[in-house]
């Protein structure tokens, strides 16, 4: 889906025209997208739709079988000492060692980015306090709980200042407690500047995190956008106008001949609206005005990426 929005940033990663194969098997087909600097990017798809595949071309554990990929302007093969200098990679397994603490995990893995003794004490101290972790700095990792365990794995991924984190279904496993407090951390990342790629199977954390979506089915993109593009592609939102009793014939004639109107049906609770796309609710309001019925109230229910997830699995799975 091509967006109607207007790119105001300039993309860090640029996946060109790229296919992976495994044999006989494509995990990746011909695949095309920009990322843009600064944004939270969600990736959603099946298991097998190729997720996994493109994460680990992006951080330089596989290489496409054709096309090419760049992330802030270096080829992720011929400049993969450099990529990997600019990325950071939390996976879903724990990365860090259990015996060592919080700091001295911090401390070892910013020493095999190369970063400085005194670098690392202030990024540690920072860190740290972002990630509300720094009353357990002296505590043994494998002390922590779930979610902080998640939160060390962020933090060891950037100690080094990466420009890109890659996020691996971070909040599995994790209760919803863990999970919001996850949530907070990721923006907070975000906010600092960090571009943040995200694989989840949650449908409410892809929709609360990220800025821009892609589907992706059998190594193929099936739909990208922003959530509110994607939900808008679904179909039918559905408005219940109550007012004051009175004859809706006139009003269900000219409400139905709205563009986007699907359908206007007189039910027991009021006049049921349901829309096919996005369409302004004034001109709806106005309708109402003109034919001197008074609001009593209005309820919408509106699709969720869930709604989304759902129409294009019966479009492409099938």
């Amino acid at each position: 889906m091509e967006s109607t929005m207007e790119s105001t940033r300039e993309p860090i990663i640029e996946i060109q025209s790229v296919s992976k194969t495994f044999g006989d098997f494509k995990a990746l087909n011909n695949i095309s997208l920009d990322i843009e600097k600064g944004t939270i990017f969600g990736l959603l798809g099946p298991n097998g739709a190729g997720k996994s595949t493109l994460i680990n071309i992006l951080s330089c554990q596989n290489r496409p079988s054709s096309g090419s990929v760049y992330i802030s302007g270096l080829d992720v093969v011929s400049d993969k000492k450099d990529v990997l200098s600019i990325i950071g990679v939390v996976p879903q397994e724990n990365s860090f060692y259990d015996e060592l603490t919080v700091a001295e995990n911090l401390r070892y893995f910013g020493s095999l980015y190369g970063v400085t003794v005194i670098d690392i004490k202030k990024r540690t101290h920072r860190i740290l306090e972002m990630l509300q972790l720094t009353e357990k700095k002296s505590s043994r990792a494998s002390t922590l709980s779930g979610g902080m365990k998640t939160r060390l794995n962020i933090a060891c991924a950037l100690i080094h200042k990466p420009e890109v984190l890659i996020l691996d279904e971070p909040s599995v496993g994790l209760d919803p407690v863990s999970r919001k407090a996850l949530w907070d951390t990721i923006r907070k990342v975000n906010s600092e500047g960090t571009t943040i790629l995200i694989t989840t199977h949650y449908m409410d954390e892809a929709d609360l995190l990220s800025d821009r979506i892609l589907i992706m089915h059998r190594g193929n993109i099936v739909v990208e956008g922003t959530p509110e593009e994607l939900k808008n592609t679904v179909g039918e939102r559905v408005i219940l106008i109550t007012s004051t009793p009175g004859n809706y014939h006139d009003l269900t004639e000219q409400l139905g001949a709205l563009e986007n109107v699907a359908s206007c049906l007189d039910s027991e609770k009021g006049l049921k609206i349901t829309l096919n796309s996005k369409q302004p609710l004034e001109q709806i309001i106005d309708i109402f005005e003109s034919g001197n019925e008074h609001i009593i109230n209005i309820e919408s229910n509106r699709p969720s990426l869930e709604n989304v997830f759902i129409h294009f699995a019966q479009e492409e799975w099938h």
